[in-house]
Order: C-alpha cells, then sequence, then structure tokens
C-alpha cells in the first residue's frame, strides 16, 4: 500500500484477470488446416486435415476437427486417450481381432491409451476430437 500527496491510502491496481471464453470453430469449413497423410498406410491415397482450435493444461488436453478422405491405415494411440463425434461420413475402426467398430453421423466413441488397430474410410469423414494425454 502507498499513501497519496493528501495522506490517504492507495491500493495498488491489480493486474486485469485474462478474459475467458467460449471457443466457437466453424462447422463446414476447416481454417488453415494441417494437411497431411498417415503414417502408417494400408490402401489407398488417403490424406487428411487437422484444424486444432484449442489446447489448455500446458498443452495436455487440445481439441478441434479431423477429416480424412478415402483409405485404410493403422492407428496406434500410445500416451493419450482420444473422444471422437463423428460430425460427417462414416468409417469403421477395426481391433486387431477382426473385431469392426461401424461409425456414423452423431455416433461418440474413445479410443482408449494403448488402442492398436486401423481405420477404414470408404469416401470421407469428419470427427471433432478431445484428445488428453494419459
Amino acid at each position: 500500500m502507498s499513501t497519496t500527496a493528501a495522506g490517504t491510502s492507495a491500493t495498488p491496481a491489480e493486474p486485469a484477470a485474462p478474459k475467458i471464453s467460449i471457443i466457437h470453430w466453424p462447422a463446414k469449413t476447416l481454417v488453415n488446416p494441417v494437411i497431411g497423410k498417415p503414417s502408417r498406410p494400408i490402401s489407398g491415397d488417403t490424406e487428411y486435415q487437422t484444424m486444432n482450435v484449442f489446447e489448455g493444461l500446458g498443452g495436455k488436453v487440445s481439441s478441434g476437427t479431423w477429416q480424412s478422405s478415402a483409405g485404410h491405415f493403422s492407428s496406434n494411440v500410445q500416451g493419450y486417450i482420444e473422444f471422437c463425434v463423428i460430425v460427417e461420413g462414416d468409417c469403421r475402426l477395426v481391433d486387431p481381432d477382426g473385431t469392426v467398430h461401424r461409425f456414423g453421423v452423431g455416433d461418440h466413441f474413445i479410443m482408449p491409451e494403448g488402442w492398436t488397430g486401423h481405420w477404414e474410410v470408404d469416401s470421407f469423414v469428419k470427427k471433432v476430437y478431445l484428445v488428453a494425454e494419459a
């Protein structure tokens, strides 16, 4: 606390708290997506696009939109878990034992840490995801 010229006490100004706001991103169009190809392709000339729109907890949590063209590719979920909602198209995720999980618009699923298998996309799929480091 300091004293003013008039002799009254003044409290130093506190720094403004950072603004916390809702994060909104377009449902139909990916803005400045990262474009890539699967690191473990099985078949097809798959291309995917990722638009990460949120990171929190020091980068341990992220969320955004991901979309993929047709193809089959391996997946190995190590060091994280992922919650997904299919918002367009459809796909199949296949466990190593051959169990097939079919997902379409509105379906939700979690890929737990340690899951391995592969994706099968016949034409196109788009998902909204939330990834958390395990």
